[in-house]
């Protein structure tokens, strides 16, 4: 049986904001030096079996694509051939050489259905004169906004879409730089623009979301179903919310719930979690349902990433589990409420110890923020130095990858 794979997941989004795909990026281990994309093809195409197999595509994207990169050798060795062309877009990397053999491997692979992608493509002669052989078979292109300048890449989706294939901005950081590629005419952004909003100074959370942040705590210290039930049924508005959302289930209609008592029977302490962060990430702003935010998908994400960070360094501590978890969901809070962190904190249920994590990266919780980070960046050295930190091997963090994603994209 091969050890989990080491996978890091980075969303793609459309003009809407909505997670259209996710590139996902494959490793042997997240202390390895060399990705296994870069490896031979044996070692490759175990890691997707295990991966695919161990978690599970629809796990890991839902309903969304899946970007993957391709090096010259898998190209030509058809690694991709048996597995789902509706989900898969297959990324050329920006150092493939392009001779006969891999416009007809392409050509292969456009004909079972997949799509295409060129990856880091740097808009000058020298690259579009190499790769205008699979321009043909090009769904996208993916162009980087560090290494492109603003003319090239306003150059780039003029001269692309003439052909019909659609442009992708990549290392988007913040909205300014969103909006540009947005007026430029690109359809997909890759980036954490989404973590890194214009904020607004003196800005607060309001009463509703730090109530329900003050319940989320809660309910992470595994409170007894009493006390569950007594901190729910203090806050009025919520308890009607609640019992409004159980009594939509068509399953419950034929007896309506009417005690907050009954509602937690009913739905269990698990989806009353998850109603209370449908509820706190859906907001006007986002404009759309919260589940297709990025906003919450990577919220719920690094929530739970940390908690299970947490229950593997000390499974009996339940308020560090706790804490571990709030943190995680408290860290993208500036994003929805387009507020620096600062002016947030002192409504929301965080104490020292979770706002030095959360300022400042210190402590055990801030640790788990910096690995959490690292993971999403997929920046190795930082993994390295944060695992090494929280005494924690690459396996335990396979491990809670594995059920983090097995979590988010289950419920």
């Amino acid at each position: 049986m091969h050890s989990l794979a080491y996978l890091a997941r980075q969303p793609i989004l459309d003009r809407d904001g909505k997670i259209y795909a996710y590139e996902l990026l494959f490793r042997d281990s997240p202390e390895s030096d060399i990705a296994v994309i870069a490896s031979d093809v044996l070692a490759t195409a175990q890691v997707l079996e295990n991966v695919l197999n161990n978690i599970g595509i629809q796990r890991l994207i839902g309903k969304n694509k899946a970007f993957v990169n391709c090096s010259r050798n898998m190209l030509l060795d058809n690694l991709f051939g048996l597995l789902n062309p509706k989900y898969f877009v297959l990324e050329v990397l920006e150092d493939v050489e392009v001779d006969d053999a891999i416009v007809k491997a392409v050509q292969r692979y456009k004909a079972l259905g997949f799509e295409l992608a060129l990856d880091d493509f740097i808009f000058n002669e020298e690259f579009i004169t190499r790769f205008k052989p699979l321009f043909p078979y090009v769904s996208y292109v993916k162009m980087d906004v560090v290494d492109n300048s603003l003319q090239s890449m306003a150059a780039a989706a003029t001269f692309f879409k003439t052909m019909g294939i659609k442009l992708l901005a990549e290392k988007v950081e913040d909205e300014a730089t969103f909006k540009r590629c947005e007026e430029a005419g690109y359809d997909y952004f890759q980036g954490f623009f989404f973590a890194k909003p214009e904020l607004v100074t003196g800005r607060k959370i309001d009463a509703t979301s730090a109530t329900i942040l003050q319940l989320l705590l809660r309910i992470k210290s595994r409170p007894s179903l009493e006390e569950l039930c007594d901190t729910l049924s203090a806050h009025e508005d919520i308890s009607q919310n609640l019992l409004r959302f159980v009594n939509s289930d068509a399953q419950t209609r034929h007896s309506r719930i009417a005690s907050v008592k009954d509602a937690i029977v009913w739905v269990g302490m698990q989806r009353i979690q998850e109603w209370l962060m449908l509820m706190l990430y859906a907001r006007p702003e986002l404009g759309m349902t919260p589940q297709s935010s990025p906003l919450f998908q990577n919220a719920s994400h690094r929530a739970k990433f940390l908690e299970s960070l947490a229950r593997t360094i000390d499974e009996n501590d339940d308020d560090f589990c706790a804490k571990a978890f709030m943190v995680g969901l408290i860290s993208r809070m500036d994003a929805l409420v387009r507020a620096p962190l600062e002016t947030i904190l002192p409504d929301a249920p965080a104490d020292d110890e979770m706002q030095e994590a959360l300022l400042n990266r210190n402590g055990r919780l801030g640790a788990l923020l910096r690995l959490a980070d690292a993971v999403e960046l997929d920046d190795r050295d930082s993994i390295r130095t944060s695992l090494s930190e929280l005494n924690l091997n690459s396996a335990q963090l396979k491990l809670c990858i594995n059920e983090t994603y097995s979590f988010t994209n289950e419920h």
